[in-house]
């Protein structure tokens, strides 16, 4: 993803919708003041955050960010690969070629001792991963599950979670979540 352009899209959605900042940042659990800095790229907005913000906006992560020409609606070339980063040391790639189905297909590549989070965050959706190199510690509620290359998780995204990479290497990680949350 473009850096930049998801605080805008944050702020005309919330324009649109005519929303104060204090409502939108009241409904997301955060300040004021954090949500001005989004809104103006002077902060990037953890996954949680930006989920809450989607909530409180009534839309997803997903429709935030800007999409990318793909040019065949059913082959997302390497090359095109819708391009998120919502926080810092996380890439996700979309690996299908929108949002607009039913599943939400994502090569997530965590550096060392990145996190989706000091807090679990839950959303309404089932989650199913595999490990392709290094190793993630997912949390679900207080059990960590510490799973290296080849090893797969699912879960409920109901349940209070987190993902971390603990090693001293890249974690790139491909993940299947129904319905599409981003």
């Amino acid at each position: 993803m473009a850096p930049g352009l998801v605080g805008p899209r944050i702020r005309s959605l919330r324009l649109q919708r005519r929303l104060t900042l204090k409502a939108v940042a009241d409904k997301a659990g955060i300040t004021s003041s954090a949500l001005s800095q989004i809104e103006r790229n002077h902060s990037n907005p953890s996954v949680s955050s930006l989920k809450a913000i989607a909530d409180a906006l009534g839309t997803t992560i997903g429709h935030l960010i800007p999409s990318s020409p793909v040019s065949d609606r059913r082959v997302v070339r390497a090359t095109e690969r819708k391009r998120l980063s919502p926080r810092r040391g996380i890439t996700y790639e979309l690996l299908t070629p929108d949002l607009s189905g039913q599943i939400e297909f994502i090569l997530s590549v965590y550096e060392p001792g990145a996190t989706t989070g000091d807090e679990t965050f839950a959303y309404p959706a089932e989650q199913c991963g595999v490990v392709l190199a290094g190793v993630a510690d997912v949390t679900l509620y207080d059990t960590v599950h510490h799973l290296g290359a080849g090893d797969s998780i699912r879960f409920d995204c109901s349940v209070p979670h987190r993902i971390a990479n603990p090693g001293r290497k890249e974690l790139r990680c491909i993940w299947a979540i129904i319905p599409p949350t981003f």
